[in-house]
Order: structure tokens, then sequence, then C-alpha cells
């Protein structure tokens, strides 16, 4: 280490989406074996700043910071490992056991639908909306940002509210003592009655970025490939979606052994996924990690879901979104598609196939 090149990572206080901790530890792990120090800097724009005129070598950001700043001139050198980007439920109770007709927090459009999906009874406002049901809106609006949340966990300890639910890291981030349930995609045998929720797109992940030449291999240690390659698979589906889709639309990609796959889908019952991965003999088709690609929207009140997935070899992952994105939209489309009488009978069909049906979905139902 003693001939190694010093680098300086920068990062700025903690936004509760688990960068800046993560990027900490990043440093005490890797800084024993290369000359790492960690320099915090008050604001994103001052650490792109600094890091645009030299100061720093690599800003750790979020997938949403790259999106939000000016980054020209910049470029993400890799990421590290993702941190888990499944939401929960801050309660007493699992959300099973909740009591009929509890009172929940929850800004994410998508969550919110499937909490409902789970339990159509439960009452569900955004925060803002439940400052207002409160009488309390005015008090809500003096808390500074970081108060909010602790603001809620006090509600809910007087039992105005019954739950709130925030992503992973929000959790982390404030310590809160009470329980949280994760609202997660339900792949342990125990967890295998409760709804699936597939989570809002890119979160959990720490993007290294660097300026335009930087050689991402003098940190290839830190970096994790497979995080990567979910990272732009997630974005380039956000960029294929109408943005009307944005907030009521769950992705998540994640490379997963294949051992682990077939041994869900034998679990569950899933001949397709069992029949596409091996051969007449029993014996996987190709050896080697596996893609897994999911993507879900529903409509207001959690009743209809349409979904797609798809398992593929990371080298035909790109093609593999193509397909899981073309599936999807004529999918969507359909289901939101209102269809008119049939000219003529389909041979095998009932008659009410042809008769005339309004939409399934509808985004913006009362």
């Amino acid at each position: 280490m003693e001939n190694s090149e010093r680098l300086v990572v920068l990062t700025t206080p903690s936004k509760y989406d688990g960068v800046r901790q993560h990027v900490e530890r990043a440093v005490e792990t890797h800084g024993k074996k290369q000359d790492l120090i960690m320099k915090q800097l008050p604001h994103m724009e001052v650490a792109i700043d600094c890091l645009k005129d030299g100061t720093g070598d690599i800003l750790g950001m979020s997938a949403f910071d790259w999106e939000n700043y000016d980054t020209e001139g910049l470029a993400i050198v890799g990421l590290l490992s993702r941190k888990e980007p499944t939401w929960v439920l801050v309660s007493d109770d699992k959300p099973e056991y909740l009591p009929s007709r509890s009172i929940l927090v929850c800004d994410s459009e998508l969550l919110h639908r499937q909490m409902l999906r789970l339990r159509y009874d439960l009452t569900i406002f955004t925060s803002k909306d439940m400052a207002e049901h409160l009488g309390m809106a005015e008090e809500y609006a003096q808390l500074d940002e970081d108060d909010r949340w602790p603001w809620f966990e006090q509600l809910r300890i007087e039992d105005k509210i019954q739950g709130f639910i925030v992503p992973r890291s929000v959790h982390s981030g404030y310590r809160f003592k009470s329980r949280r349930h994760t609202l997660g995609l339900q792949r342990n045998d125990s967890d295998q009655n409760r709804e699936r929720f597939i989570p809002p797109p890119l979160h959990g992940f720490t993007l290294l970025v660097a300026r335009k030449g930087f050689v991402g291999s003098n940190i290839s240690a830190m970096l994790d490939p497979s995080a990567f390659l979910a990272y732009r698979l997630e974005n380039a589906i956000m960029d294929t979606l109408d943005p009307v889709l944005h907030e009521r639309v769950g992705v998540h990609v994640e490379q997963r052994k294949i051992s682990t796959i077939l041994r869900e889908a034998t679990r569950i019952g899933d001949e397709s996924t069992q029949e596409s991965m091996l051969n007449p003999y029993g014996k996987a088709v190709k050896g080697g990690p596996r893609v897994e690609l999911m993507i879900e929207t529903l409509n207001p009140s959690g009743s209809i879901t349409a979904a797609c997935e798809r398992v593929v070899l990371p080298e035909n992952s790109h093609i593999g979104m193509v397909n899981l994105l073309r599936e999807f939209l004529n999918l969507v489309t359909m289901m939101s598609t209102d269809h008119e009488e049939l000219k003529r009978t389909i041979p095998g069909m009932p008659p009410e196939f042809s008769e005339p049906s309004l939409r399934m979905m509808d985004y913006d139902e009362s």
C-alpha cells in the first residue's frame, strides 16, 4: 500500500438513502489494502464541484442524485454491492395482523396500491394529507425534513396512526426503536402466502462517480459488476416507460444463482421456469448465474395487477429486458383498453368472448 496512489473519496451527510454509510464501510474495508481517504462535504452540489476541479477522485451518490444534479463531464465508474431495495412497514404488527381499518402513512403511490392489494380495508394517506386529516398541517409544515418521520413515529406511539411505510434506509437512518416489517419479494418459505412487493426501481444503488477518463480498474476491488448490470437494466426500463407509469411501477433486476432460482421454482410449482432452464435430463441448459427481471403495476384500489417476469443468461440480459418490456406494455395496453364487440364469433370460444367489455385496469379510478 506504500506505493499505491492515494484516492480521495468524497461523500455528503446522510440523506437517509444509505449512500454515506455504504461508502464509509467500503472505504474502511478496502482502505486496508489501498490508500483511500474519505472526505465529507456539506452538500452534493459542493461535492460535484470539488470532484470536477480535482479536489477529490471519486464521489458516492444515489441513482436519483445522478439524475437530479449536473453531472456533465463525469462518468459512473462502477457500483458498490446493492443494498436491500425493499421498503418496510413501521408498526407494532405484521401487515396481515393490523387491526381492521388501520390508518397508515405512505408517500409512494406504488406501495400504497400494493398495500391495498394485501389489505383492502386499510386507510392510507400521504404524509401531507395525513397532517391535514389530523388538523396538524401547520405544525407539519414547520418541521424540518429530517424531523418529519420521527414526528409520524410519535403519532404512531400515540395511536393516532397505526404505522407508516418508508424505504429500508430511512428506517435504518433514524434508528426507530419500533419494529419494521419487510414488504419484500417473499422468497422465503415462511413468506410464501404473503403478497409480493416488487419495489420501486433504482433504490439501494450506490454509484461511484469520477471525472471522465478515470481508470475504473484502480478501484476494481470495491466494485460489484452484478449491481452495475442491475442498475443499467432498471435505468433503461425507466427511460423506456411512459412517465405516467413511473410512480406506479415496481421494477427489480437481480443476478442470482441458478440453483437458488430452481429451488424456488420447485417449491412453488413453477414448471415454466424449470422447463426453460433444464434439459430433458434434468440438467441446467447452461451453468452459471441468471439475471431475474420483474415488473408490475396496479390499479389504484390494488384489485388488478399487471406483471411480467423473465430469467435470462447475463449475456442475454439486454434482449431479455426488451422482451420483458414488450410483453409488459402489450399487457398493460390490453388491460387498460375498452374492448369493442367483435363482428364475428371465434370458434371454440363462449359467446361472451365476442361481447363488448370495459377495460380491466384504470389508472385513475376513483
